[in-house]
């Protein structure tokens, strides 16, 4: 049976102005080097709750699992794997919506040379396409072993869930879930459990190493972006002339402190997002809209710009 897709959980959006979309044009048409920063906003569409909007995991009192509460505490790590085998089973199922497919088509139209840098963790924007994208908080997609490095594929350490705790699961009635998504899916991927769900869960090790804690391979809040993604990041904002903001609060300093460097760097700074945003004051053209109505307009309307797609060889971080 086909997997079900999940429904959108897209807040209402205001009606955007023709005068606002002909001025998006315009900020697109003046870059050379267009660079997207996107955050959770642009997958809502996809199913995927986003953390601040009146539906927003934040607005449910969810609260994310903090870095130091899952290395210091095998509780905590036993409650973050629960929650997340089973919430997995309904994330791993959401799937690119029109706007990440509207960025593809403007990166290989030759609009969006400076790539995308995302937020998000849920790996979209490459399921859609995207050649050039830095994922600056990870890839939930990918497991991290703590003590000797490994990195393995969350599908893989799903089953070793699965098998360790299958009566765990039948018993609660958890196991290979019908629904569409549920309410208590959270942006992070894993679905609230009560305390008493989560006892007796079983929590396997890493398999390289044979005692090594395995945490997903994101940022968690509390958490340090690697260098090696703030660096290409940085790079990216230095090498663009013009900024595309879509889908983001930008109330996380990683992300707020490319657009600051942005606007320092006295570049134009759009910014398409439902709710207010921490770099209101720095952006040049404001738009309050959804982006999955707005990007794919506005790849129909600037078409291709050079007649051909041009190559594209920034591979992406994790």
């Amino acid at each position: 049976m086909r997997a079900q897709v999940l429904r959108s959980l897209a807040p209402v959006c205001p009606t955007l102005a023709d005068s606002q979309f002909q001025a998006l044009i315009s900020h697109c048409r003046t870059a050379s080097r267009l660079l997207c920063i996107s955050g959770a906003g642009i997958s809502t569409h996809s199913g995927i709750p986003d953390y601040r909007s009146p539906s927003g995991s934040y607005s449910r009192g969810h609260k994310p699992m903090q870095h130091m509460e899952f290395i210091k505490s095998a509780k905590n790590r036993q409650r973050y794997w629960a929650r997340s085998f089973v919430g997995w089973q309904y994330f791993s199922r959401a799937q690119p919506n029109t706007a990440h497919k509207a960025l593809v088509e403007l990166e290989a139209a030759g609009w969006l040379q400076g790539g995308i840098v995302t937020q998000n963790v849920d790996g979209l924007h490459s399921a859609a396409g995207s050649q050039r994208c830095i994922d600056l908080h990870g890839r939930i997609d990918a497991v991290h072993c703590q003590s000797c490095g490994h990195l393995s594929p969350r599908a893989e350490l799903q089953a070793r869930l699965e098998e360790a705790n299958h009566v765990w699961a039948h018993d609660r009635s958890l196991a290979n879930p019908k629904a569409s998504t549920p309410t208590e899916l959270r942006a992070d991927g894993d679905l609230e459990l009560s305390d008493a769900d989560v006892q007796d869960f079983e929590v396997p090790s890493c398999l390289r190493c044979g005692d090594g804690v395995l945490k997903p391979h994101v940022t968690f809040f509390g958490g340090s972006v690697p260098a090696e993604s703030v660096e290409a990041a940085a790079d990216a904002v230095a090498d663009a002339d013009a900024v595309l903001v879509v889908g983001s609060s930008l109330q996380v300093f990683s992300a707020f402190r490319l657009v600051r460097a942005a606007s320092q760097a006295s570049l134009p700074i759009a910014i398409l997002n439902v709710g207010p945003t921490r770099a209101d004051d720095l952006s040049t053209l404001r738009i309050a809209a959804d982006a999955a109505d707005v990007l794919p307009r506005l790849a129909r309307t600037l078409g291709a710009r050079y007649g051909e797609a041009p190559s594209s060889g920034l591979r992406g971080f994790y």
